[in-house]
């Protein structure tokens, strides 16, 4: 096209027609600057997300900033910014609109750049769908002023925000106050293991010299005092089952409000038992996107052991990876006499009702909560057991109701 115009601009030079020569002219001027912006105009164009939090509570909301950057003397006429989020997270303002893909939307932005100019704008993000998010890719599309040409580019990597499961107060999921994990005897925690530390906390005018813990001390800019493990101190092993419905469970139709519930009483136990001093830990026969094997976080109680859980159960895909009657086996080999279980499930399957009933005869504190709809439990002989529920209310219960 441009050899044309050139040659268009010459004849019109030889012939001396003004028309022509001012025709040709403004045509090659045209076509150089689309050229220029077709070669130029995504280039040194920056687009980034910011979050306030990327590990967020269910129901709070967040912000997310996105920033476009034009670092080059050349100016944008238009720029159109396509960003893919989840539909379970649209924003509450801006320009949304439907994406080929299942479960996502475009929240789309179209602005005008000057040389070197930021443009900035803020999203409100009500996080009410536990998981692990994927926040984009986002696609630039721009081009010369006069519609000639367009170019698209693809901005890489995504971004994950963490949903954590909501979490109840346990005395409302309705378990007997005294023993709420079924039997389990008083123990005296008056002595600590000075081999085993638990965590740290604020030092107290009755701490002694080497319970001061000068690290911790230095990083907070303030005293911190070692806190022990109890000689005696118990564990709590949460299980999580998230296995699908099969033929001898056919009321269970892998309703995945059925599984958010056992999740958020999951969490909720998780939450209570560590308020109480036990060492808790969770196993899951799911998965995280991108690993292998099951989902496991170890016993222990430190400051950051909530968090690790909710983080867990929030990453959780729901896709088995394991039986769970060979997860229970399985873990359950190395654990010591005396640690509390409960066995988070939504059906019970003649397999898992077996391995439950073993494990309680060998002697551990056995406590059952079911967040699905089965019918007829067989006896557990010695186990609690609990229905929470209803499935599809998990999202604004004020109270888990057997």
């Amino acid at each position: 096209m441009l050899t044309t115009l050139v040659a268009l601009l010459g004849l019109s030079l030889l012939t001396r027609e003004p028309s022509l020569f001012l025709l040709t002219l403004s045509l090659l001027v045209a076509a150089t600057l689309s050229r220029l912006w077709e070669r130029y105009c995504l280039v040194r164009v920056e687009y980034r997300r910011r979050f306030t939090l990327t590990r967020v509570p269910f129901g709070e909301e967040i912000q997310m900033e996105v920033e476009v950057v034009n670092r080059k003397f050349l100016p944008l006429s238009w720029l159109e910014v396509e960003d893919e989020l989840p539909r379970r997270l649209e924003p509450k303002r801006g320009r949304v609109r439907s994406c080929s893909k299942p479960g996502r939307t475009l929240l789309t932005l179209l602005i005008a750049l000057r040389p070197y100019e930021r443009v900035r704008r803020r999203y409100t993000l009500r996080c009410l769908a536990r998981g692990e998010h994927l926040i984009g890719p986002a696609r630039l599309r721009s081009g010369d002023l006069f519609g000639f040409v367009t170019v698209e580019r693809t901005t890489q990597p995504m971004d994950s925000l963490v949903v954590y499961p909501r979490v109840v107060p346990l005395n409302r999921l309705g378990l007997p106050a005294r023993h709420p994990l079924g039997e389990l005897q008083a123990q005296s925690w008056i002595f600590e293991d000075v081999n085993r530390l638990a965590g740290v906390r604020e030092y107290r005018a009755e701490d002694g010299l080497r319970r001061i813990h000068w690290p911790a001390s230095a990083r907070a800019q303030r005293l911190q005092t070692k806190v022990y493990e109890a000689t005696t101190s118990h564990k709590l092993a949460i299980f999580l089952n998230v296995e699908k419905a099969d033929e001898e469970c056919a009321d269970q139709s892998g309703d995945a409000d059925v599984l958010e519930m056992g999740i958020t009483a999951a969490a909720s136990v998780a939450n209570w038992g560590l308020a109480q001093g036990y060492q808790v830990g969770l196993y899951c026969n799911g998965r995280h996107r991108g690993a292998e094997g099951v989902v496991a976080v170890e016993p222990g109680r430190d400051s950051q052991q909530l968090e690790r859980i909710l983080l867990a159960l929030g990453r959780l895909q729901l896709d088995q990876s394991l039986r769970f009657e060979t997860l229970l086996a399985e873990e359950t080999r190395r654990f010591p006499f005396g640690v509390t279980l409960v066995v988070v499930t939504a059906y019970l399957t003649p397999a898992v009702g077996k391995a439950v009933l073993g494990l309680r005869r060998r002697g551990y504190p056995m406590a059952l909560l079911l967040s699905g709809v089965q019918g007829d439990i067989p006896p557990l002989e010695g186990a609690v057991v609990r229905r929470v529920g209803p499935p599809d209310g998990w999202r604004n219960m004020e109270r888990l109701a057997l």
